[in-house]
């Protein structure tokens, strides 16, 4: 019995629920009131963030609304986010390996683009980039930001994807297809493509992981998709978060640690919880792929 894809399957189903049936689960205000202030059993009012307490399970936020509910109903747009980066990513990384496979020159850029963004830690560049003020002020920011993220990490993939074609291409079988007059485009179809769909079952929930551990190591240093910039009287900035992602919770990490620590708690736990569901479930689709091989031969 494949128990890590069990397990895996099983988080990740419990967070499509979150995402599916959010505002209509158990214990969630689909409205996300805030509360701005509120009066204890021993009549002492409290402000926002509130306390663990019967009102809110988990506390609220610095805005006084219910965490719970925010959390839950944060998980579309998590989702939403983590989906778009990894859909450019796997798709960028498709197209460059395919074209790397049969051309030289691509095969150059992908070998450069690997090197150039893998000199230094992902997180280091992406603020580096992200740092450019035709970027960080522009009125695209988001997209910006979701295509830098992906684009970091493009190389890296592009070239597990090329990999896969040239262990394919040594195959003993594919000296018969090319014998028997196969060309390019049938012999891509027929062998290539589906041991790419292989590799990509185990590669997407994989890199949603690595996204998710990414998109959290950006929360903390105050970096988010959804951030817009205004200016200030004094001439300076002021960044403002817009999203009820689950990163967006980490916003005020050195402040809440010390005097609301079930507000980082509440955003970690749920992305570690997708994270660990995403690794487990590419580890569960990798021996059931490694099975179903043993079977073939």
């Amino acid at each position: 019995m494949n128990r890590t894809l069990w397990i895996g399957s099983a988080m990740i189903g419990t967070v499509l629920i979150m995402i599916l049936f959010g505002p209509y689960l158990p214990l969630v205000d689909g409205s996300m009131d805030r509360t701005l202030v509120l009066r204890d059993s021993d009549g002492t009012l409290l402000a926002p963030p509130i306390p663990p307490s019967d009102d809110f399970l988990i506390g609220t936020d610095r805005k006084g609304v219910d965490l719970w509910s925010k959390v839950i109903i944060g998980a579309r747009e998590t989702f939403y986010i983590l989906g778009v980066i990894v859909a450019v990513r796997v798709a960028a990384a498709l197209l460059i390996s395919a074209g790397a496979f049969y051309l030289k020159g691509l095969r150059f850029l992908m070998n450069l683009w690997n090197a150039f963004f893998s000199f230094m830690p992902t997180i280091f560049i992406i603020c580096i980039l992200l740092a450019v003020p035709g970027v960080m002020f522009s009125d695209h920011r988001s997209l910006w930001v979701l295509v830098i993220i992906s684009a970091v990490e493009v190389g890296r993939l592009a070239i597990v994807f090329y990999e896969n074609l040239n262990q394919q291409r040594k195959q003993t079988y594919m000296e018969a297809a090319i014998t028997n007059g196969g060309s390019r485009w049938t012999l891509f179809r027929d062998y290539y493509w589906p041991s790419l769909k292989r590799e990509l079952t185990v590669t997407i929930p994989s890199e949603s992981g690595r996204a998710m551990i990414l998109l959290a190591q950006l929360a903390v240093i105050g970096i988010y998709v959804n951030q817009k910039f205004f200016s200030q009287l004094d001439r300076s900035y002021l960044a403002v978060e817009t999203s009820d992602s689950w990163p967006v919770l980490l916003s005020n990490l050195r402040q809440d640690i010390y005097s609301a620590q079930w507000i980082p708690i509440a955003a970690l736990a749920a992305m570690t919880f997708s994270i660990i569901g995403f690794y487990l479930l590419a580890e569960g689709l990798k021996k059931l792929q490694a099975v179903k091989t043993r079977r073939e031969f």
